[in-house]
C-alpha cells in the first residue's frame, strides 16, 4: 500500500512538472517577440502616409487687430503658425496643421491690455472659426526702426509685420522645423533607415487681405533648407518644385548661404518641365559637404556633425508678380522637394507626386499600380505594392536614424500609426518615448529667414526693401 502511496505521488508530481514544462512552453507572455521589419507592415490600400492636413478656417473680430495662433497652450514660439490681421469681418484663412491636432490657440491684445490666450476647436472636417470680441484695434502702420542692439538671430519678420496691420505672415509647416526624410533606391525597396537624405525645412508666406476677396493672398514667400544628413550613396541632389505656381508667374528669386550671407547663383529649371512650374535646383545644399572621414553625412556615430552651424542650409525668397491666395500653395503636395540622381536621371518624391522628366517605371511589377486618364493625375505614383513609400514629411524638428538603424524600434509609434492607415499614434514622433540609442540628434535653432520691407540675409547683411520703387539699401556690421 506504501508502495502505491509512492506510486502514485511520484506520477502525479511529474505530471504536475510535465503540465508545469507544458505551460512554460506555450505562455505567449513569456516568448520573444518575433522582430518586426518595415516591409512586414499591413498598409491599408487607402492610407496616403499624410502627417498635415490643410484646416479651411475662417476670422473675426470686433475691430481690426493682429493676432497670433499656435500648436500649443503654452503659445511656444516654434510652436506658431500664424500671425495675421483679423478683420471685423469673416476672412478665409487656411493654415497646414499636423493630422494630430484638434485644437489651436489664438493669442491676442484685449481692450484692457491683458494678452489673451483663446481655445479654438478644429473640427473633423478641418474648419474652424476663430471669434474675437474683445480686441485691441490694431495700430496703424508707421515707420520701422530697426534696434541694433538687438542680436540677428533674435530678429524675425514678426519685428517687422507688428508694426503695419494690414500684413501677417503664414508658416508652413509651422514656425518650427519641418522634416523631409528619403530612402534612395528606388524602384527597389531600400532598408528603410529613412537616412538617406534628411532635410529640415521651413516657410513663410507674407500674407495680406485680398483685395476683392475674402480671403488671405502672398506675394513673398521664404523657404529655408537645412541638410541634416546623406547616408545613401547614390549621387541624388536636392530640387523643388511649387507646383501652382509657374516659371512666367515669378518676378524674382533669390538664393542665399544662412551662414555667411552670401548669394548664389540660382538655377531654374526650364528645359524637360512641360507644366512650366517653379523648379529651383538646390544642389549648393549638398555640395563640399565635409563627411569627417565616412563615405556618408551625419549618420555614423564616429562621423557626427556636432554643431547646428555646420550643417548646410540655404535661404530662397520669391517674389511674384501677382499675389496668390495661399490655399493654392499651401497643401503638402505643393511643395515638393524631391531628389534627381545624376547619372541616369531617377527622380524619388513623396508619395503620390508624379515625375517630371523621368521615365516612371509604369511595368515594374513591384509598384503599385498606375492608372493614366487623359490629364487627369494618379495619385498612385512612388508607391510600392504593399503601400510602402521612399520619402517621408514630418512637421516637426525630428531626429533620423543611425546608418542601418532601426526606424521601427526607434519610434516605437510608426508602425501602429501606418498600419492603422494614420489613425493611431500620429504624433509617433513628438511623444518622448524614441530610442535616442538608435537617433542622431542636432538641435535647430527656430530662426526663419526674414523678408518683405526689411529683409536679412545671413547675419551680418542687412537688405532693406522699400515697395514703393524696389530700392535695395544694402550695409553690413
Amino acid at each position: 500500500m506504501k508502495k502505491k502511496n509512492i506510486l502514485f505521488a511520484t506520477c502525479l508530481l511529474g505530471a504536475f512538472a510535465f503540465s508545469s514544462c507544458e505551460k512554460n512552453l506555450y505562455d505567449e507572455s513569456k516568448q520573444s517577440e518575433k522582430e518586426i521589419k518595415m516591409t512586414d507592415l499591413n498598409i491599408p490600400e487607402d492610407f496616403q502616409w499624410n502627417l498635415t492636413q490643410v484646416t479651411k478656417g475662417t476670422t473675426i473680430a470686433n475691430t481690426q487687430t493682429k493676432v497670433s495662433l499656435f500648436l500649443d497652450e503654452k503659445c511656444s514660439k516654434d510652436e506658431k503658425v500664424a500671425t495675421i490681421p483679423v478683420y471685423n469681418k469673416a476672412i478665409n484663412l487656411p493654415l497646414s496643421l499636423p493630422t494630430y491636432v484638434k485644437t489651436i490657440y489664438a493669442q491676442y491684445q484685449s481692450k484692457s491690455g491683458k494678452m489673451i490666450t483663446k481655445s479654438v476647436a478644429v473640427n473633423a472636417n478641418g474648419s474652424y472659426t476663430l471669434n474675437i470680441p474683445d480686441a485691441i484695434e490694431a495700430i496703424p502702420t508707421r515707420a520701422i526702426t530697426r534696434d541694433n542692439n538687438k542680436k540677428d538671430d533674435d530678429y524675425n519678420i514678426e519685428d517687422d509685420i507688428k508694426y503695419d496691420k494690414e500684413r501677417g505672415v503664414v508658416y508652413h509647416p509651422k514656425k518650427g522645423w519641418g522634416t523631409i526624410m528619403f530612402e534612395d533606391q528606388f524602384p527597389s525597396l531600400g532598408d528603410y533607415d529613412f537616412n538617406d537624405f534628411v532635410a529640415n525645412y521651413q516657410v513663410l508666406f507674407e500674407v495680406s487681405k485680398a483685395k476683392e476677396k475674402d480671403e488671405y493672398e502672398s506675394k513673398y514667400i521664404v523657404i529655408g533648407l537645412c541638410l541634416k544628413a546623406v547616408g545613401g550613396v547614390f549621387p541624388y541632389n536636392p530640387y523643388l518644385r511649387l507646383k501652382k505656381i509657374k516659371n512666367k508667374n515669378i518676378e524674382s528669386v533669390m538664393m542665399s548661404h544662412y551662414k555667411t550671407g552670401e548669394e548664389i547663383e540660382v538655377n531654374l529649371i526650364d528645359n524637360k518641365n512641360p507644366k512650366g512650374n517653379l523648379i529651383i535646383d538646390c544642389t549648393p545644399l549638398v555640395q563640399n559637404l565635409d563627411r569627417r572621414g565616412s563615405k556618408y553625412f551625419n549618420t555614423e556615430r564616429n562621423a557626427l556633425v556636432t554643431k547646428e552651424e555646420d550643417l548646410p542650409e540655404i535661404i530662397i525668397e520669391i517674389k511674384l508678380k501677382e499675389p496668390k491666395e495661399i490655399d493654392d500653395i499651401l497643401e503638402d503636395d505643393e511643395f515638393d522637394l524631391y531628389l534627381k540622381r545624376n547619372d541616369n536621371g531617377t527622380e524619388i518624391h513623396m508619395n503620390g507626386i508624379e515625375p517630371i522628366a523621368y521615365q516612371y517605371p509604369f511595368n515594374d511589377k513591384n509598384l503599385y499600380p498606375i492608372y493614366e486618364d487623359g490629364e487627369e493625375e494618379d495619385d498612385n505614383y512612388y508607391y510600392s505594392n504593399e503601400r510602402l513609400i521612399w520619402g517621408l514629411r514630418v512637421p516637426g524638428n525630428v531626429a533620423h536614424t543611425i546608418e542601418k538603424g532601426d526606424f521601427l524600434k526607434a519610434y516605437k509609434g510608426f508602425a501602429k500609426w501606418a498600419q492603422s492607415g494614420g489613425k493611431n499614434e500620429q504624433n509617433w514622433y513628438n511623444q518622448g518615448n524614441a530610442d535616442d540609442n538608435l537617433l542622431i540628434h542636432t538641435n535647430k535653432k527656430v530662426r526663419l529667414p526674414i523678408m518683405g520691407k526689411f529683409t536679412i540675409i545671413g547675419r551680418r547683411t542687412f537688405l532693406l526693401y522699400f515697395d514703393v520703387n524696389y530700392l535695395v539699401l544694402s550695409f553690413s556690421l
